[in-house]
């Protein structure tokens, strides 16, 4: 297979594609024909020993990921994924992905050289991305990131964005804030955007009544200096207006309204509570007062990621799954109860 992909310029996953029959849909139908001639015309023939050996569980499975070496979850995603692993008898195979072009069809060719018996593709944040090209023998799990709409064709393991976001406004709301902000992002990359002003939403409707207009205002991007240029614009309105308390769409979102609120001479939390999202270690701590945050479960996802993989390993015919774990609310001491 690797001498028929050298010669045609393609990768080994697709040459297998052709050569076992399952190209339909995922090789373009010429070249799934140029790689069974080419075959034939080099003399190969399938080899039922090798097919058996094949057959045989190597017991490795790979975590193929999109996240650079300074990626605060990194340590999480991988850490939960060697323990489910290593607690189901496989070992783990970790191979980051680059931006570079054709970085992740090399990372699954390194996958299968490994006679892997699954792979786990691990987005670098929660987003769309398409099906890779793996053969049909090799199962896989998407970390983190979905292929289509409401209905999952590949098993996918997401967090519970909207839950989190819900629990982190109604944490705000009973302790006695009416007046709440949400700074949200304006980047439709990121799909998280709609789901976290989606519970904030929700929240607000449910317990401060329908008719209450929900305070929302985006930055361009989820950085700091984004987000203390949106949150600005909430301390510019008269004072009767300005939000008691905000939750924001991420960290460093709360990071930027923070240095704005004390920008206009507010303390925290006795003027303003704050609520961020991700739960990351070096914003959340350096925070003060240290901020209370909705965790992105990283850790947990990744395990339960592993466990449904070695499920479809197992069970080759199930039907893909979109599993939401949920993201905790950690409480610190951002928020300060309210009475209007």
């Amino acid at each position: 297979m690797r001498d028929i992909a050298d010669q045609l310029g393609i990768s080994v996953s697709t040459v297998s594609l052709a050569l076992n029959h399952k190209d339909q849909g995922r090789v373009n139908p010429p070249l799934a024909e140029k790689i069974r001639t080419t075959a034939n015309g080099m003399g190969y023939r399938p080899n039922p020993h090798a097919l058996g050996l094949k057959l045989s569980k190597s017991h490795a499975i790979a975590l193929i990921c999109n996240t650079g070496p300074d990626d605060p979850f990194l340590s999480g995603l991988t850490g939960g994924a060697q323990a489910a692993a290593a607690e189901a008898g496989y070992i783990l195979i970790t191979i980051p992905v680059t931006d570079a072009s054709h970085a992740e069809e090399s990372a699954i060719e390194t996958a299968l050289q490994r006679d892997v018996d699954g792979i786990v593709f691990a987005a670098d944040y929660y987003r769309r991305r398409n099906i890779p090209t793996v053969p049909d023998t090799t199962p896989f799990v998407f970390l983190d990131c979905i292929s289509t709409g409401s209905n999952p064709v590949v098993t996918e393991v997401i967090a519970d964005e909207v839950q989190g976001s819900y629990e982190a406004t109604s944490h705000l709301i009973s302790a006695g804030h009416t007046r709440i902000g949400y700074i949200g992002i304006d980047d439709d990359r990121y799909l998280a955007r709609r789901l976290r002003a989606k519970g904030f939403c929700d929240a607000v409707r449910e317990h401060l009544g329908h008719e209450t207009d929900p305070l929302i205002v985006n930055a361009s991007d989820p950085s700091i200096s984004a987000g203390e240029a949106a949150a600005e614009w909430l301390f510019t309105r008269p004072a009767a207006e300005r939000p008691t308390a905000l939750f924001c769409f991420s960290d460093r979102t709360a990071f930027g309204a923070a240095q704005a609120a004390r920008g206009h001479g507010l303390s925290l939390p006795e003027d303003l509570s704050i609520v961020g999202f991700d739960n990351v270690e070096y914003t959340s701590e350096f925070f003060t007062p240290r901020l209370t945050t909705v965790e992105l479960p990283h850790q947990r996802m990744s395990s339960e990621a592993v466990r449904q993989l070695v499920h479809l390993i197992d069970n080759p015919h199930s039907a893909p799954r979109r599993i939401k774990v949920p993201c905790p609310l950690i409480h610190r001491d951002s928020v300060n109860s309210h009475h209007s």
